[in-house]
């Protein structure tokens, strides 16, 4: 059957339940939920879109050409019977004229009909302004390395019918979804700084069967409009879905897959959509005190308390006997009953009545980087990585890179703005020496930037720390004198990232500033970059190459593979075709690497989130990866290198207690 697309509710309706308040929200069908109005403080938790809870989902068009009469039905009748408008068609002729009058969202077309003759249906299929998903059904992997990589390709050797009808489907719920699937169209790919979690809790919301969301440590799992399971770090059940809703960044991906729910289940969660969405917003604190920090009893006694509070108290308590301070955010995992807004909550009221101290963790080192590290908020976050902002240029407007402009809204300027070219410039040298000095005060500092060949953000530090050295150098309370470590990584995005975080970590085992300086030089040798970029443009309007060169490697289909090389952006190999540079990015690598022994590693995408999910399994199935760190590239590095690069980082430690020094704790 043949289901027509329902609208969603839009409009005014959607503004007064805004301001109606959360038990108008809860009585309504079809309500919009603005998280910006209804959680106070949250604006950085707001979907960039309202997002509409409707019963009906809006069904892309799918046009099926296909000789064969067995899989052309199989096809329509099974797309059809799930709500989708399927349209059968025999060959290349009735297909295209039905393409070009119905404008269908999915064609899907066998790769050697589409590229017969010279490709004439793939380019006619290709024509027109409208967004469209393309996707070639061939037998191999080596049938579609010459494909762009827009367009979707699957090897259908080996996949019986239910599972060639699964990826289908996969495809349409994607682009239902808004949301890429994977290049082997097993599950759909997509990050929080481009899909909110609010926004895609309530798009899987509306589809017709179960799906499970994998998150980089946890999974939440719906099912018939209902979110009825979710694990994230440490927190089960709907502690855990508020959890997520606090959450901006990060990657997932989305799987059509039931979860199985055991009796008893803590991860388990049994309430209508709307009520748990209002109960994550009210959840949320501004104010919330970072879960790095350390809970320290204060001088007053707590006087009247509630459970939880003195719950709390105990916990700091039991820790203290045995040795050891507990962090804000082991103590939120340690009260699985209590949703983390309300241990917030009682922090605060602990710390004003100075029942609890929250401090900063014990370090004798404090590590700065800068925004052209890419590294998640998360990780600078809990490692007290300071962060200085680079400064990018749209014209007359200028945006400290990471604070007023993101890397979402960076890319959306760089395809709107197609006649302005973005320009970088260094810190100022009064900002750094201002983050010098708050720091000096308690700590020594290890200062890791990009490389000064490619910046001159290194110089700016240098120049700092030049004028700052009378009173840099000044004895504090103690008598101790501070100790300040400048240190040029010769890299950029995942490299640079890489040793900020290792920095951070050697300053978590005890080291001191200057015995990191000198492990970073050792260890900046074993540090490997390499990356593929999507378009040579960006390239060109940087400098890096010439405009001839870049013309005739874009009419041969060539594509460099780039890597840092002392400190430098440079050419190391060259591939002919676009699916082809991640598999050599991985012999380059293997040809450095020991593919027995452990490695750590980051990958950066600028935009790229599919292609950095491919590079992510290709580099699990070749070595065996004790970490690897997914970082968006921001909008500094993007100027240079353009949406659709990716790229990786990968070290190898020299034998077990480095692994052991570099690893998280």
């Amino acid at each position: 059957m043949i289901r027509t697309p329902q609208p969603a509710a839009t409009g005014r309706e959607g503004s007064i339940l805004a301001e109606a308040g959360p038990a108008a929200i809860l009585a309504a069908p079809g309500a919009l939920l603005r998280p910006a109005l209804l959680a106070a403080g949250g604006e950085a938790l707001a979907p960039a879109r309202e997002v509409t809870m409707s019963e009906a989902p809006n069904r892309p068009t799918l046009l099926v050409i296909e000789p064969d009469d067995d899989r052309r039905r199989a096809l329509a009748v099974a797309l059809a019977e799930r709500g989708y408008e399927a349209i059968p068609t025999r060959d290349a002729d009735e297909g295209l004229r039905f393409a070009r009058a119905l404008g269908p969202a999915v064609i899907v077309v066998p790769a050697d009909l589409a590229l017969a003759g010279e490709g004439a249906l793939f380019a006619a299929l290709r024509e027109g302004e409208e967004a469209r998903t393309l996707l070639l059904l061939g037998a191999t992997p080596e049938e579609g390395e010459e494909l762009p990589e827009e367009v979707l390709y699957l090897a259908t050797a080996g996949l019986a019918t239910a599972e060639l009808l699964g990826r289908v489907r996969l495809v349409l719920v994607g682009h239902e979804l808004g949301v890429a699937p994977d290049l082997e169209c097993g599950a759909l790919v997509g990050s929080f700084e481009r899909m909110p979690p609010l926004e895609l809790v309530q798009a899987c919301s509306r589809l017709d069967g179960p799906c499970r969301v994998e998150l980089a440590d946890g999974a939440f799992a719906m099912s018939r409009g209902k979110v009825v399971h979710a694990e994230i770090g440490g927190a089960r059940g709907e502690k855990a879905f508020c959890r997520l809703v606090r959450r901006h960044a990060g990657p997932f991906r989305v799987h059509l897959e039931p979860v199985a729910l055991g009796p008893g289940d803590p991860a388990a969660i049994d309430r209508e959509l709307p009520a748990l969405v209002i109960a994550a917003l009210e959840d949320l604190v501004p104010a919330a005190p970072e879960d790095r920090l350390r809970l320290l009893r204060g001088s007053c006694a707590p006087g009247p308390s509630d459970d939880l509070v003195r719950e709390i108290l105990s916990l700091v308590d039991v820790a203290a006997a045995e040795g050891e301070v507990l962090s804000v955010g082991g103590l939120l995992d340690r009260l699985p009953f209590h949703l983390d807004g309300e241990i917030y909550r009682a922090l605060l009221r602990l710390r004003e009545r100075r029942c609890l101290e929250l401090s900063e963790p014990g370090g004798r080192v404090r590590v700065v980087t800068d925004s052209t590290a890419d590294l998640p908020e998360e990780l600078a976050r809990r490692y007290a990585i300071e962060v200085v902002p680079l400064r990018v240029g749209f014209g007359t407007e200028e945006y400290r890179d990471g604070i007023e402009i993101t890397p979402r809204s960076f890319y959306e300027l760089l395809a709107t703005k197609r006649d302005v070219h973005p320009v970088t410039s260094p810190p100022p040298v009064e900002e750094l020496l201002g983050i010098y000095r708050k720091l000096a005060v308690n700590a020594d500092v290890v200062s890791v930037h990009i490389s000064s060949r490619l910046s001159q953000t290194f110089a700016a530090v240098e120049e700092a720390l030049l004028q700052g050295a009378g009173e840099l150098a000044a004895p504090r309370r103690d008598g101790s004198r501070p100790r300040l470590v400048p240190f040029d990584s010769r890299s950029v995005s995942a490299g640079l990232g890489l040793q900020a975080l290792f920095a951070a970590r050697l300053a978590a085992a005890g080291l001191g500033a200057a015995e990191i300086g000198e492990r970073l030089a050792a260890l900046g040798e074993r540090l490997h970059v390499l990356f593929v970029v999507d378009t040579l443009d960006y390239l060109v309007r940087g400098g890096r190459i010439g405009r001839a060169r870049a013309l005739v490697g874009s009419l041969l289909g060539i594509r460099p593979i780039l890597g840092v090389v002392d400190g430098e952006v440079a050419a190391v190999d060259r591939v002919r075709g676009r699916r082809r540079g991640q598999p050599r990015m991985l012999e380059l690598f293997a040809e450095r690497l020991d593919r027995q022994r452990p490695v750590l590693g980051a990958i950066a995408h600028a935009n790229a989130p599919v292609g950095a999910e491919r590079l992510r399994t290709l580099l699990a199935r070749t070595f065996d990866m004790r970490e690897l760190i997914l970082m968006e590239i921001g909008p500094v590095v993007g100027t240079h290198a353009g949406p659709g690069m990716v790229g990786a980082a990968l070290f190898q430690p020299a034998d077990d207690a480095e692994l052991s020094l570099l690893l998280p704790r």
